[in-house]
Parts: C-alpha cells; sequence; structure tokens
C-alpha cells in the first residue's frame, strides 16, 4: 500500500476528499450539501451499488427503536418536542447516507487513490491545525503557548484546547481522528504520516486520548508479528515520550492528580464520607452505601436517590422558561472569563433553585470519583426503574444526547432557536444536572473524562436495551462478520470502542466517519498487508 512520494497527489480523488471534509466538518448544513453533492457525483459516474451493511442498518432503525421510546415517554405531546426529534432522526439518516456513500466508493475506486485521499484529508487537517498554533502564537506574543499562563486560563494547559483541525468541532475531536489515523499509518509501516498525525494529536493535548494510543501501540508490540511494524511502534511511542512532555508538563501534572484522586485508599474516602455534616439521619443513610433501612425509608431514598435529582417542589418553576430566559438574556454567560462557557456562581444557583437542594449537598458533591463514571451509574439506575425505560430507554434526545444538550438553548452544543427550546423531565434529574455540575467546577475540570458525554450513555439511556442490541448486533456484528478479513483494524477497533465513551459521535459525524471507511479498506482491501 506504500506509495511514492512524487505520485501521491495524483492519486488523489478530489470529489471524495471533499466529500469527507465536508461529512465531518461540524456545521450540519455543510454535512447535508455534502451528502447531497456527492450523491449526484456518485450516481452520475455510476458506482458500484452497495448491499446495506450492518453500520448502515444500525443506522436506520435506531430512529425507529427511539420513535417508540418516545411514544412510550408521551414526548410528542411536549410543546417543542417536534423540532429535536426532527433533527435527531436526520442526523441518524444523515449517518445512514454517509455510510452507504463510503461503501459505494470503497468497492468502485481503486485502494491506492482512497488511501491516498485519506493522507490529503490528514495533511490537510495538519495545515488547519498548525495554523490555529500559529495563530495562538501571534494573539499571546508567546513561542510556546502551552507554556503561558495568564487569569483567564485561555492558553497554558488549554492551549490544545483550540486546536481544532478541518472539522471545526472541539479539540478532542481532533485527537481522536489524528490518534486512529497514526496508529493506522503505523501499522501500514508510513512512518512520516504517522509522525504527523500523532503530532497534531500531541498539539491537542487530549490526556485520555494519548493514554487510550499508547494502550494500543503496546498492544501492537505484543501482538503484531511483523517486526518493521513493531519498529515503527516503537519510534511512535518514543515520539510520545519526547514531545509531549516539552509540549505540556501541566497536563501530566493533571492525570497524576486524577490517577491520586481514583486510587485513594478506602479508609481515606470513608473517612472524608464522614467528615461531611449532615442535616439528618436520612440523608446520612443517603449516602452511606451500606447502611440498612427500612421499607419506608427505601421509598424516600428513591425518591431523592444519589443518582437521581427531584425537581424542586417547594416553588412553581417553568424550566423551559427558565431555559428560554437565559437564552436570550444570556443569564448563565461568564463575565469574567472569556474562556469559561458559563458562570460558575450562576450555574450553583441554578442548581439550587431548580433541584431544591444546596449545591454542597446535591450528589455530586459527595462524589469521590470521575464523574463520567457518576453519569454511567445514572444511566444504568434509570433503566431499572421501570420495564419500558429498560426496553426502550426515554426516547430520542430525551436522556442523553447532543441533541438533549442543544435543545436546551445553553448554547453548549451550538446555537438553537428559542422558540423550539425543550428539555425533558428524565435529562433533568439525570444527566442536565450532572452537566450543570461540571461546568460550576473549576476549569481544570471541564474535560471529556467528567462530561456525560458518551455513546454508552446515549444508546443505553435514550434507546434502551432494544438500541444495545442493535449496537452489539449490527454495528460490531458487521466488524465481527469479517474478522478474518480485518487488519489495522484489529487495532483501530477496540481503539474507537474507547473513544466511544468520551463523546456523542454518531451525532457530530467525523471519528465514526473516518473509523467506518478504514473498517471498509479492509474488509474489501485485496492487497497483502502485515500481519
Amino acid at each position: 500500500m506504500t506509495q511514492n512520494k512524487k505520485n501521491f497527489t495524483s492519486e488523489i480523488d478530489w470529489a471524495f476528499l471533499l466529500f469527507i471534509i465536508g461529512a465531518t466538518y461540524v456545521k450540519l448544513y455543510v454535512k447535508v450539501a455534502a451528502i447531497i453533492l456527492y450523491s449526484a457525483y456518485v450516481i452520475y459516474n455510476r458506482y458500484n451499488k452497495p448491499s446495506a451493511n450492518g453500520f448502515g442498518k444500525f443506522y436506520f432503525i435506531m430512529p425507529v427503536i427511539g420513535t417508540i421510546g418516545s411514544f412510550l415517554h408521551h414526548s410528542f405531546e411536549a410543546d417543542g418536542y417536534w423540532f429535536a426529534y426532527v433533527m435527531s432522526v436526520l442526523n441518524w439518516v444523515m449517518a445512514g447516507g454517509i455510510i452507504y456513500l463510503l461503501s459505494s466508493t470503497v468497492q468502485t475506486l481503486q485502494q491506492k487513490k482512497i488511501y491516498a485521499t485519506i493522507k490529503a484529508f490528514f495533511f490537510i487537517n495538519a495545515i488547519f491545525s498548525l495554523g490555529e498554533l500559529g495563530k495562538m502564537i501571534i494573539d499571546s506574543g508567546q513561542l510556546m503557548p502551552y507554556w503561558y499562563w495568564e487569569p483567564t486560563e485561555y492558553y497554558g494547559g488549554s492551549t490544545g484546547d483550540h486546536i481544532k483541525g478541518i472539522t471545526g468541532h472541539i479539540s478532542v475531536t481532533n485527537a481522536t481522528i489524528n490518534a486512529i489515523a497514526a496508529l493506522y499509518f503505523t501499522y501500514k509501516k508510513e512512518m512520516k504520516w504517522a509522525a504527523l498525525t500523532l503530532l497534531i494529536l500531541l498539539l491537542c493535548t487530549s490526556n485520555v486520548t494519548l493514554i487510550l494510543l499508547m494502550v494500543m501501540f503496546i498492544a501492537m508490540l505484543i501482538l503484531v508479528k511483523d517486526k518493521q511494524v513493531k519498529v515503527h511502534t516503537l519510534y511512535a511511542l518514543l515520539m510520545i515520550g519526547v514531545v509531549y512532555p516539552f509540549l505540556s508538563l501541566n497536563n501530566i501534572k493533571y492525570v497524576e492528580h486524577v490517577y491520586n484522586r481514583e486510587t485513594v485508599d478506602s479508609t481515606k474516602v470513608e473517612a472524608e464520607k464522614q467528615s461531611y455534616s449532615l442535616a439528618s439521619k436520612r440523608e446520612k443513610e443517603y449516602f452511606d452505601y451500606g447502611t440498612e433501612v427500612s421499607a419506608t425509608q427505601k421509598f424516600e431514598l428513591d425518591k431523592g436517590s444519589k443518582y437521581r435529582m427531584k425537581k424542586n417542589d417547594t416553588s412553581l418553576i417553568s424550566y423551559k422558561d427558565d431555559l428560554k430566559y437565559m437564552k436570550q438574556l444570556g443569564l448563565l454567560k461568564s463575565k469574567n472569563n472569556t474562556n469559561l462557557l458559563m458562570e460558575p456562581g450562576d450555574l450553583k444557583n441554578t442548581i439550587e433553585h431548580w433541584y431544591g437542594t444546596q449545591y454542597s449537598k446535591t450528589p455530586l458533591s459527595y462524589n469521590n470519583s470521575l464523574v463520567k463514571l457518576y453519569t454511567f451509574k445514572q444511566t444504568l439506575f434509570y433503566l431499572t426503574t421501570s420495564k419500558k425505560n429498560l426496553l426502550f430507554g426515554a426516547g430520542i434526545a430525551n436522556f442523553s444526547s447532543k441533541q438533549a444538550i442543544k435543545a436546551t438553548g445553553l448554547g453548549l452544543q451550538g446555537s438553537y432557536p428559542v422558540q423550539y427550546v425543550y428539555v425533558s423531565n428524565d435529562f433533568l434529574a439525570y444527566h442536565l444536572y450532572s452537566l450543570l455540575y461540571v461546568f460550576s467546577m473549576p476549569i481544570s475540570e471541564h474535560s471529556i473524562i467528567n462530561m456525560p458525554n458518551s455513546i454508552y450513555n446515549q444508546v443505553g439511556g435514550e434507546y434502551g436495551l432494544a438500541g444495545i442490541l442493535a449496537f452489539l448486533l449490527l454495528y460490531i456484528g458487521y466488524i465481527l462478520k469479517h474478522y478474518k478479513k480485518l487488519k489495522a483494524a484489529l487495532y483501530l477497533t477496540p481503539l474507537f470502542m474507547m473513544f466511544l465513551g468520551f463523546e456523542y459521535w454518531f451525532e457530530t459525524l467525523s471519528l465514526t466517519v473516518i473509523f467506518e471507511l478504514l473498517i471498509l479498506m479492509d474488509i474489501y482491501n485485496k492487497q497483502d498487508e502485515p500481519a
């Protein structure tokens, strides 16, 4: 698969390149335009018409499952829900359209042309990423913004957060697609391309992404038989070891801080729990996991469990109206720090107002682990509360998704028309609380390891057991069905599965586009690759 440097650009399929760029770009209208235009191109040039694969079947069955869940929860009776519903369904349909076009292209074009096009995509992405770094160097007046600290914390350890690349999405998106590419090019023995994508990943300073990639590199050292691949993998690990500490010592310290927090001994955790001054015996039993309580107390605890928030029952609140006022008047916008999405103090007051509980006595105030782990427990707890929740989840945009967050109008996932602002009771009681709590914490905690964003939360919480089975049988099942054909994909897939825990990737349509393309490349590749 290795190509001569001189003829690499001559092999690029420019129409396909533009499609990939458009399909992965953050703006919805760009994605729609890319799908429509490339569909016309594919039809005009009479590309192969592939049969529906597992990826496509998954994308088209999910909105059906979600619709059932929405009907069971009477969501269509709620004002504003229809708009959120249509936007979510459109997203699933677009994902299905993209995988169809990818399949058609892979089965029509020569592999070398697709491979060259993939290289071109990551080259352009690198140019965009380095351009963003260059702008920060000029704006900050610092040759190394990663070492520069100023009161808003825009630079320093947060510098990598602004390296978004050609997708225009968050830096984590840039980091993950480059992590996938770095592993892929390393396996293909294309060290220069692996180094380029690895450099962009390092510039993004995404700790979790980097750690997971290193885990897969170590797995490759152990499992791959090809000696040249092993040597290139060692080069990649060496590059990480040299460049990353140079870029961001603060991020390494943060990883150490998180590790120490997560591995603190049980004696210390218990001591911290006991140190809290709880207002009553009921509150003490609420957080003491080992205490036996009566049947009456269990009923009371369930209504205000440590995973589900109760709405404020001491005052009349229209949560949707509150959200509209916040959007129109900018009530939660940070007044002193442009690097903050929302003002922490105002968020704390909002949490107390909405849930009728002192901020310091809400469940996450007693949480000693990562907030993301807490959100996984919330999802599991929600599924066990009723049969309809277990089978079909809360329904589309009702529990944990990019659309659920976007529909609040808070601006955390882009702009949203104020007249269609919507929030479900289930989202309000579970992951919206967790999300607001994270943003009320210091800016250093606004990390993907704390956000509820996760495919597993979305599929489980909004689509229930039916959605989980669809994901396992269709999406993962399609990959396993072609297990014997997989080469690089054997290592890409576990890495991708870990990445699914950190963002709503089926809605961002960026990482999934690149991953699915590389999977299809393996499945339909007829050339010899390293074993």
